[in-house]
């Protein structure tokens, strides 16, 4: 069963090799909470929703705004904590999705497309 989560984009026009650290590529910046809207202003600062569960052994996120970068894919650069709220909802004391460059789905009709994240689970 899937779950809204609120989480940050950052994104640049510029080739994707960033993130976080280098103002280049998406970054996801924690504060990540369980919620299924966002302000205008809070829109405006980057942030979005995605549809949030667990598939396999993979965090399963279905996006609600752009989330992919030019290339279809979402690098993620360092072990992201999905916080304890959002852990908590997938039963888990912490999932940390792990770095890596992970490629957007956009063939399920869905607008924004859908990704899998290895993560770790306890």
């Amino acid at each position: 069963m899937s779950f809204p989560i609120k989480i940050k984009f950052k994104h640049h026009p510029s080739p994707p090799t960033g993130g976080c650290t280098v103002p280049l590529g998406i970054c996801i910046i924690i504060p990540i909470g369980l919620t299924d809207n966002v302000t205008a202003e809070e829109y405006e600062d980057g942030f979005g929703i995605a549809d949030c569960d667990k598939v396999d052994s993979k965090i399963h996120l279905v996006f609600k705004r752009r989330a992919a970068l030019d290339d279809g894919t979402i690098p993620i650069q360092d072990n992201w904590n999905l916080g304890t709220a959002v852990s908590k909802k997938l039963g888990y004391n912490s999932v940390i999705v792990r770095p890596g460059r992970y490629n957007v789905n956009f063939s399920n009709y869905r607008e924004f497309g859908e990704a899998l994240f290895d993560a770790d689970f306890s």
